[in-house]
Protein backbone atom coordinates (compact mmCIF):
# COMPACT_ATOMS: atom_id res chain seq x y z
CA UNK A 1 0.00 0.00 0.00
CA UNK A 2 1.29 3.25 -0.94
CA UNK A 3 2.29 6.01 1.36
CA UNK A 4 -0.63 8.12 -0.17
CA UNK A 5 -3.16 5.63 0.60
CA UNK A 6 -2.21 4.90 3.81
CA UNK A 7 -2.75 8.70 4.77
CA UNK A 8 -6.06 8.80 2.68
CA UNK A 9 -7.41 5.59 4.70
CA UNK A 10 -5.87 7.39 8.13
CA UNK A 11 -8.58 10.47 7.12
CA UNK A 12 -11.06 8.09 6.11
CA UNK A 13 -10.71 6.27 8.95
CA UNK A 14 -10.48 9.40 11.23
CA UNK A 15 -13.64 10.28 9.88
CA UNK A 16 -15.83 7.24 9.98
CA UNK A 17 -14.61 7.12 13.73
CA UNK A 18 -16.25 10.10 14.52
CA UNK A 19 -19.93 9.08 13.01
CA UNK A 20 -21.90 7.32 15.99
CA UNK A 21 -23.39 4.20 14.86
CA UNK A 22 -26.59 3.04 14.19
CA UNK A 23 -27.80 0.87 17.03
CA UNK A 24 -26.92 3.76 19.53
CA UNK A 25 -28.55 7.06 17.51
CA UNK A 26 -31.15 4.87 15.37
CA UNK A 27 -32.11 5.07 11.91
CA UNK A 28 -33.35 8.20 11.20
CA UNK A 29 -30.47 9.81 12.55
CA UNK A 30 -28.25 7.48 11.18
CA UNK A 31 -29.77 8.32 7.65
CA UNK A 32 -29.60 12.20 8.15
CA UNK A 33 -25.67 11.63 8.77
CA UNK A 34 -25.65 9.73 6.04
CA UNK A 35 -27.22 12.26 3.35
CA UNK A 36 -25.52 15.15 4.98
CA UNK A 37 -22.20 13.46 4.32
CA UNK A 38 -22.86 12.62 0.84
CA UNK A 39 -22.91 16.62 -0.39
CA UNK A 40 -19.10 16.01 -0.72
CA UNK A 41 -19.44 13.94 -3.48
CA UNK A 42 -20.73 15.41 -6.46
CA UNK A 43 -20.88 13.69 -9.67
CA UNK A 44 -18.79 14.37 -13.39
CA UNK A 45 -20.58 17.57 -14.58
CA UNK A 46 -20.55 15.57 -17.61
CA UNK A 47 -23.12 13.28 -16.26
CA UNK A 48 -26.46 14.21 -17.72
CA UNK A 49 -29.44 13.43 -15.29
CA UNK A 50 -33.42 12.47 -15.80
CA UNK A 51 -35.34 12.49 -12.94
CA UNK A 52 -38.97 10.77 -13.21
CA UNK A 53 -41.07 8.33 -11.12
CA UNK A 54 -41.72 4.84 -11.81
CA UNK A 55 -45.22 4.16 -10.11
CA UNK A 56 -44.39 6.53 -7.04
CA UNK A 57 -41.18 5.17 -6.72
CA UNK A 58 -38.21 8.37 -7.66
CA UNK A 59 -35.67 7.23 -10.05
CA UNK A 60 -33.06 8.70 -12.32
CA UNK A 61 -31.04 8.05 -15.42
CA UNK A 62 -27.34 8.68 -15.04
CA UNK A 63 -26.21 9.08 -18.79
CA UNK A 64 -22.39 9.62 -19.59
CA UNK A 65 -21.10 11.78 -22.51
CA UNK A 66 -19.74 8.32 -24.01
CA UNK A 67 -22.40 5.87 -23.77
CA UNK A 68 -23.86 2.81 -25.40
CA UNK A 69 -27.63 4.11 -25.47
CA UNK A 70 -28.92 -0.08 -25.77
CA UNK A 71 -26.40 -0.69 -22.61
CA UNK A 72 -28.06 -0.25 -19.15
CA UNK A 73 -27.02 -0.77 -15.98
CA UNK A 74 -29.87 -1.34 -12.81
CA UNK A 75 -28.05 -0.05 -9.68
CA UNK A 76 -29.37 -0.80 -6.17
CA UNK A 77 -28.03 1.37 -3.82
CA UNK A 78 -26.82 -0.05 -0.35
CA UNK A 79 -27.34 2.04 3.31
CA UNK A 80 -28.13 -1.00 5.57
CA UNK A 81 -31.74 -1.22 4.16
CA UNK A 82 -32.27 1.90 6.65
CA UNK A 83 -30.53 4.34 4.89
CA UNK A 84 -28.88 5.54 1.15
CA UNK A 85 -30.80 7.26 -1.68
CA UNK A 86 -29.91 8.46 -5.14
CA UNK A 87 -28.18 11.16 -4.03
CA UNK A 88 -26.07 9.41 -1.48
CA UNK A 89 -25.47 7.31 -4.46
CA UNK A 90 -25.11 9.39 -7.89
CA UNK A 91 -21.65 9.50 -7.54
CA UNK A 92 -20.45 6.23 -7.27
CA UNK A 93 -23.13 5.11 -10.03
CA UNK A 94 -22.11 7.35 -12.33
CA UNK A 95 -18.50 6.72 -12.11
CA UNK A 96 -19.76 3.01 -12.91
CA UNK A 97 -21.71 4.35 -15.76
CA UNK A 98 -18.43 5.82 -17.14
CA UNK A 99 -16.19 3.21 -17.11
CA UNK A 100 -18.88 0.81 -18.19
CA UNK A 101 -20.26 3.62 -20.96
CA UNK A 102 -23.87 2.61 -19.90
CA UNK A 103 -26.59 4.65 -18.96
CA UNK A 104 -27.45 3.83 -15.16
CA UNK A 105 -30.88 3.43 -13.71
CA UNK A 106 -30.73 4.30 -9.97
CA UNK A 107 -34.00 4.75 -7.80
CA UNK A 108 -34.79 5.26 -3.89
CA UNK A 109 -36.60 2.11 -3.03
CA UNK A 110 -38.73 2.30 0.63
CA UNK A 111 -36.72 2.25 3.57
CA UNK A 112 -36.65 0.54 7.11
CA UNK A 113 -37.65 1.17 9.90
CA UNK A 114 -40.54 2.57 8.51
CA UNK A 115 -40.85 0.18 5.72
CA UNK A 116 -39.48 -3.26 6.97
CA UNK A 117 -38.78 -6.62 4.83
CA UNK A 118 -40.20 -7.02 2.29
CA UNK A 119 -41.11 -3.28 1.10
CA UNK A 120 -37.56 -2.68 -0.09
CA UNK A 121 -37.32 -5.50 -2.21
CA UNK A 122 -40.79 -4.99 -3.56
CA UNK A 123 -39.92 -1.71 -5.20
CA UNK A 124 -36.38 -3.30 -6.93
CA UNK A 125 -38.90 -5.70 -7.75
CA UNK A 126 -41.36 -3.33 -9.41
CA UNK A 127 -38.65 -0.77 -10.87
CA UNK A 128 -36.93 -4.03 -12.86
CA UNK A 129 -39.90 -4.98 -14.28
CA UNK A 130 -40.43 -1.52 -15.59
CA UNK A 131 -37.00 -1.60 -17.10
CA UNK A 132 -38.18 -5.07 -18.55
CA UNK A 133 -41.32 -3.67 -19.99
CA UNK A 134 -39.55 -0.83 -20.89
CA UNK A 135 -36.03 -2.14 -22.93
CA UNK A 136 -36.87 -4.00 -26.03
CA UNK A 137 -35.06 -6.70 -26.48
CA UNK A 138 -31.95 -5.02 -28.37
CA UNK A 139 -31.14 -3.53 -24.44
CA UNK A 140 -28.63 -5.48 -22.66
CA UNK A 141 -28.90 -4.77 -19.10
CA UNK A 142 -26.52 -5.26 -16.05
CA UNK A 143 -27.22 -5.74 -12.56
CA UNK A 144 -25.00 -4.14 -10.41
CA UNK A 145 -25.43 -3.15 -6.10
CA UNK A 146 -23.80 -2.60 -2.99
CA UNK A 147 -23.82 -4.12 0.40
CA UNK A 148 -27.27 -4.45 1.28
CA UNK A 149 -27.75 -3.54 -2.43
CA UNK A 150 -26.18 -6.61 -3.06
CA UNK A 151 -28.38 -8.34 -0.78
CA UNK A 152 -31.38 -7.02 -3.16
CA UNK A 153 -29.57 -7.60 -5.89
CA UNK A 154 -28.86 -11.64 -4.98
CA UNK A 155 -32.82 -11.66 -4.61
CA UNK A 156 -33.93 -10.39 -7.78
CA UNK A 157 -31.55 -12.65 -9.24
CA UNK A 158 -32.66 -15.77 -7.82
CA UNK A 159 -36.18 -14.93 -8.52
CA UNK A 160 -34.94 -14.14 -12.27
CA UNK A 161 -33.44 -16.91 -12.56
CA UNK A 162 -36.36 -19.10 -13.16
CA UNK A 163 -37.46 -16.93 -16.42
CA UNK A 164 -34.24 -16.62 -18.56
CA UNK A 165 -35.68 -13.78 -20.79
CA UNK A 166 -35.61 -11.36 -17.87
CA UNK A 167 -32.45 -12.63 -16.42
CA UNK A 168 -29.47 -9.56 -16.93
CA UNK A 169 -26.70 -9.89 -19.16
CA UNK A 170 -24.27 -9.84 -15.52
CA UNK A 171 -24.25 -8.83 -12.34
CA UNK A 172 -21.74 -6.52 -10.65
CA UNK A 173 -21.66 -7.12 -6.33
CA UNK A 174 -19.68 -4.24 -4.35
CA UNK A 175 -19.11 -5.69 -0.88
CA UNK A 176 -22.66 -7.60 -1.03
CA UNK A 177 -24.34 -8.29 2.79
CA UNK A 178 -25.29 -11.58 1.78
CA UNK A 179 -25.96 -13.56 5.35
CA UNK A 180 -27.84 -11.16 8.01
CA UNK A 181 -27.63 -14.05 10.67
CA UNK A 182 -24.02 -12.42 10.77
CA UNK A 183 -22.65 -15.80 11.34
CA UNK A 184 -19.35 -15.75 8.44
CA UNK A 185 -16.15 -16.41 9.74
CA UNK A 186 -14.38 -12.86 9.38
CA UNK A 187 -17.24 -11.61 11.33
CA UNK A 188 -14.34 -12.65 14.08
CA UNK A 189 -11.48 -12.55 11.84
CA UNK A 190 -11.44 -9.30 10.75
CA UNK A 191 -12.94 -7.89 13.84
CA UNK A 192 -10.07 -5.21 14.44
CA UNK A 193 -9.46 -4.70 11.09
CA UNK A 194 -12.65 -3.53 9.91
CA UNK A 195 -13.31 0.39 11.06
CA UNK A 196 -16.50 0.62 9.10
CA UNK A 197 -18.75 -2.22 10.58
CA UNK A 198 -18.81 -4.16 13.60
CA UNK A 199 -21.47 -7.36 14.30
CA UNK A 200 -22.82 -4.96 17.04
CA UNK A 201 -23.66 -2.58 14.41
CA UNK A 202 -24.89 -5.04 11.62
CA UNK A 203 -27.34 -7.04 14.10
CA UNK A 204 -29.07 -3.86 14.76
CA UNK A 205 -29.61 -2.99 11.09
CA UNK A 206 -30.89 -6.51 10.62
CA UNK A 207 -33.43 -5.92 13.16
CA UNK A 208 -34.48 -2.80 11.62
CA UNK A 209 -35.39 -4.68 8.40
CA UNK A 210 -36.97 -7.15 9.56
CA UNK A 211 -38.03 -9.39 13.07
CA UNK A 212 -38.49 -12.50 11.01
CA UNK A 213 -35.91 -15.26 10.65
CA UNK A 214 -33.12 -14.37 8.82
CA UNK A 215 -32.53 -17.62 7.29
CA UNK A 216 -35.19 -16.88 5.18
CA UNK A 217 -33.39 -17.13 1.46
CA UNK A 218 -35.24 -13.74 0.44
CA UNK A 219 -33.59 -11.99 3.62
CA UNK A 220 -30.18 -13.78 3.80
CA UNK A 221 -29.76 -14.56 -0.06
CA UNK A 222 -26.69 -17.02 0.87
CA UNK A 223 -29.63 -19.47 1.16
CA UNK A 224 -30.65 -19.19 -2.10
CA UNK A 225 -30.53 -21.85 -5.10
CA UNK A 226 -28.44 -19.84 -7.82
CA UNK A 227 -28.51 -22.53 -10.66
CA UNK A 228 -28.56 -20.57 -14.23
CA UNK A 229 -27.49 -17.29 -13.47
CA UNK A 230 -25.03 -15.17 -15.82
CA UNK A 231 -21.65 -13.98 -14.80
CA UNK A 232 -20.95 -12.28 -11.44
CA UNK A 233 -18.16 -10.18 -10.62
CA UNK A 234 -17.68 -9.03 -6.97
CA UNK A 235 -15.23 -7.04 -5.05
CA UNK A 236 -14.60 -7.18 -1.53
CA UNK A 237 -12.08 -5.55 0.44
CA UNK A 238 -9.69 -7.64 2.63
CA UNK A 239 -10.65 -5.90 6.11
CA UNK A 240 -14.08 -6.46 5.59
CA UNK A 241 -16.23 -8.44 8.52
CA UNK A 242 -18.25 -9.05 5.87
CA UNK A 243 -15.19 -10.83 3.64
CA UNK A 244 -16.56 -13.93 3.88
CA UNK A 245 -20.26 -13.54 2.98
CA UNK A 246 -18.49 -12.57 -0.36
CA UNK A 247 -16.19 -16.05 -0.25
CA UNK A 248 -19.25 -18.39 0.52
CA UNK A 249 -21.61 -16.71 -2.08
CA UNK A 250 -18.74 -17.34 -4.53
CA UNK A 251 -17.84 -20.53 -3.35
CA UNK A 252 -21.84 -21.43 -3.69
CA UNK A 253 -22.60 -20.26 -7.15
CA UNK A 254 -19.26 -22.24 -8.98
CA UNK A 255 -20.27 -25.34 -7.17
CA UNK A 256 -23.80 -24.64 -8.43
CA UNK A 257 -21.88 -24.42 -11.79
CA UNK A 258 -22.18 -20.48 -12.03
CA UNK A 259 -19.58 -18.18 -13.51
CA UNK A 260 -17.98 -16.08 -10.78
CA UNK A 261 -15.21 -13.67 -10.36
CA UNK A 262 -14.20 -12.93 -6.89
CA UNK A 263 -11.87 -10.02 -6.20
CA UNK A 264 -10.58 -9.16 -3.15
CA UNK A 265 -8.69 -6.13 -2.76
CA UNK A 266 -5.52 -5.91 -0.33
CA UNK A 267 -6.41 -3.46 2.82
CA UNK A 268 -9.51 -1.99 1.40
CA UNK A 269 -12.62 -1.88 3.75
CA UNK A 270 -16.73 -1.90 2.84
CA UNK A 271 -18.01 -0.45 -0.04
CA UNK A 272 -14.93 1.46 -0.71
CA UNK A 273 -15.82 2.65 -3.93
CA UNK A 274 -17.43 5.25 -2.35
CA UNK A 275 -14.47 7.01 -1.66
CA UNK A 276 -13.45 7.18 -5.17
CA UNK A 277 -13.24 11.09 -5.24
CA UNK A 278 -10.35 10.65 -3.04
CA UNK A 279 -8.85 6.56 -3.22
CA UNK A 280 -6.97 5.64 -6.34
CA UNK A 281 -8.09 1.60 -5.44
CA UNK A 282 -11.29 2.84 -5.66
CA UNK A 283 -11.14 4.58 -9.10
CA UNK A 284 -9.59 0.93 -10.40
CA UNK A 285 -12.02 -1.06 -8.75
CA UNK A 286 -14.72 0.81 -10.43
CA UNK A 287 -13.33 0.64 -14.14
CA UNK A 288 -12.37 -3.45 -13.50
CA UNK A 289 -16.20 -3.34 -12.86
CA UNK A 290 -17.02 -1.24 -16.03
CA UNK A 291 -14.46 -3.25 -17.97
CA UNK A 292 -16.35 -6.39 -16.80
CA UNK A 293 -19.56 -4.83 -17.56
CA UNK A 294 -18.90 -4.02 -21.34
CA UNK A 295 -17.34 -7.70 -22.12
CA UNK A 296 -20.69 -9.17 -20.95
CA UNK A 297 -22.41 -6.05 -22.82
CA UNK A 298 -20.37 -6.58 -25.94
CA UNK A 299 -19.37 -10.59 -25.79
CA UNK A 300 -17.46 -9.97 -29.37
CA UNK A 301 -15.03 -7.91 -28.15
CA UNK A 302 -14.01 -10.36 -25.32
CA UNK A 303 -11.60 -12.87 -26.34
CA UNK A 304 -11.59 -14.79 -22.66
CA UNK A 305 -14.22 -18.26 -23.06
CA UNK A 306 -16.90 -18.53 -21.39
CA UNK A 307 -16.22 -20.69 -18.19
CA UNK A 308 -12.65 -19.03 -17.18
CA UNK A 309 -13.34 -16.23 -15.32
CA UNK A 310 -11.30 -17.37 -11.72
CA UNK A 311 -11.20 -15.83 -8.30
CA UNK A 312 -8.66 -13.56 -7.76
CA UNK A 313 -6.98 -11.50 -5.02
CA UNK A 314 -6.94 -7.65 -6.11
CA UNK A 315 -3.71 -5.67 -4.70
CA UNK A 316 -5.36 -2.43 -5.48
CA UNK A 317 -4.94 -2.08 -8.84
CA UNK A 318 -5.87 -4.08 -11.76
CA UNK A 319 -2.44 -6.05 -12.76
CA UNK A 320 -2.47 -7.14 -9.38
CA UNK A 321 -4.35 -9.74 -9.56
CA UNK A 322 -2.74 -13.27 -8.19
CA UNK A 323 -4.66 -16.80 -7.97
CA UNK A 324 -6.69 -17.42 -4.71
Amino acid sequence: MSKQTSRILSSIMFQINRRPSVDIIGAARYRQLLEKSARVFKPDPGIRTDRFDIDGIPAEWLIPQTHDPQSVIFYIHGGGFIAGSIRSHRDLASRLATAARAKVLIFDYRLAPEHPFPAGLDDVRQVYSWLLCTCDTDYRISIAGDSAGGNLALSLLAEQSKDTRSLPVCTVLFSPWADLSCSSGSHESNRKKDFMLNKKTLEATARFYTDQDLSNPLISPIHHRFEGLPPLLIQVGENEVLLDDSVRLADKIKQEGGIVQLEVWNGMFHVWHYFAKYLSEARDAIKDAGRFIQKHTHPSRSTRSPGTESDSVTSGSPAGHSPR
